[in-house]
């Protein structure tokens, strides 16, 4: 059965990211543009008595081509395909991934003169740019730089201060300014499709995801969790918030608990929201195979040997079980395994058979 095909985003949704006044400038224009259409005879003094308006705003139009701003930004993004956006767009995973980093190390400056993303990892923000790059064209380089960033100049920034693509991630429910001090929506459009769902969070995992490592006892995992930050009165927001993480990584088979709050130790009288991820071996498997992480190939890598040392961890603890006389599935239960088939087979064959030769 075919999807139906859904329109994500149109002309006036961009047209809307503008104040008042452009606003009704845009709508001028489109009226003077349909009159014209009607009526090609017609002169710009004839359109802008019907209008209303003074002739020397029709002269612009009619004559210098000079068209209200929204009208540029709208005229932009259609030469480049980008709208109407629709749900079967073939760039809209790509586009749902730029947007996810908007709601982690990534945003839009508050006074719209820049998208950005920040990270340690260069390779990251090669990637960041031949994406954004990939949905806007060549052309958007123009108006990219990469400027070192963090207290100890530890990371890399990458901005563009295009303000066609600027708007139309704002129009597709991208935050502006600092994120800590306000609320945070899901846009409603990353729910039609897994791909846009996956891409989306993808990204903000790769910035958010708190990957874990062996405990200092040695037999189980620190802290798997994801986290925000924002003021008290944000508390509600926050929570809601995770909660629609919550869901997604559920309906991918990976289990999460409470959410829990702290302080933040950056900033005084903010705090950090952290939604905990069970840390059971077959949970955080699930978690590798079943949920992408864009942008960040460290955490990749260490949630990959977090993973490969809890197995070794659990292989031995198994080989040790068994030969304390415990039976296969007792201490399968005791190790709180559900698939034996992440644990190597041959433990349990090797260790069952030095015990029967003893």
């Amino acid at each position: 059965m075919t999807q139906e095909v859904k329109i994500i985003l149109t002309e006036q949704e961009i047209i809307n990211t503008y104040n008042e006044y452009q606003q009704a400038q845009a709508k001028l224009y489109n009226e003077y543009k349909q009159i014209r259409q009607q009526n090609p005879t017609f002169g710009y003094k004839r359109i802008a008595t019907l209008l209303n308006q003074p002739y020397a705003k029709t002269r612009w139009w009619h004559t210098q081509g000079r068209i209200p701003p929204p009208i540029q930004t709208v005229n932009w993004l259609k030469e480049r395909g980008l709208l109407p956006l629709a749900t079967n767009h073939q760039k809209l995973p790509l586009i749902a991934r730029i947007l996810g980093t908007t709601f982690g190390d990534g945003g839009i400056f508050e006074n719209l003169n820049g998208i950005f993303l920040s990270s340690s990892e260069t390779d990251v923000i090669d990637e960041f740019k031949a994406d954004l790059k990939a949905i806007s064209g060549v052309s958007i380089d123009e108006n990219a730089r990469i400027i070192k960033a963090g207290e100890y100049g530890e990371s890399w920034c990458y901005q563009n201060t295009n303000r066609n693509i600027i708007r139309f991630f704002i129009a597709l429910g991208a935050p502006t300014g600092k994120k800590s001090l306000k609320e945070l929506q899901l846009p409603r459009w990353i729910k039609l499709m897994d791909e846009t769902e996956d891409n989306f969070f993808g990204a903000f995992f790769g910035n958010e995801i708190n990957i874990p490592k062996m405990h200092i006892e040695g037999n189980h995992l620190d802290t798997l969790s994801i986290g925000i930050t924002g003021l008290p009165k944000l508390e509600r927001n926050r929570r809601e918030f995770l909660t629609q993480i919550a869901d997604y990584l559920n309906r991918r088979n990976v289990m999460t608990g409470s959410v829990c709050v702290g302080k933040n130790k950056k900033r005084e009288n903010s705090f950090v929201y952290r939604l905990l991820i069970s840390t059971t071996l077959e949970n955080v498997m699930n978690l590798k195979k079943l949920v992408p992480i864009y942008y960040s190939t460290l955490k990749k890598d260490k949630l990959a040997k977090t993973i490969e040392k809890f197995i070794e961890v659990k292989k031995q603890r198994l080989n040790d079980l068994m030969l304390m006389g415990y039976t296969a599935e007792a201490a399968i239960t005791l190790l709180k395994i559900k698939n034996i088939d992440l644990i190597n087979k041959t433990v349990l064959e090797n260790t069952t058979n030095n015990t029967g030769q003893q």
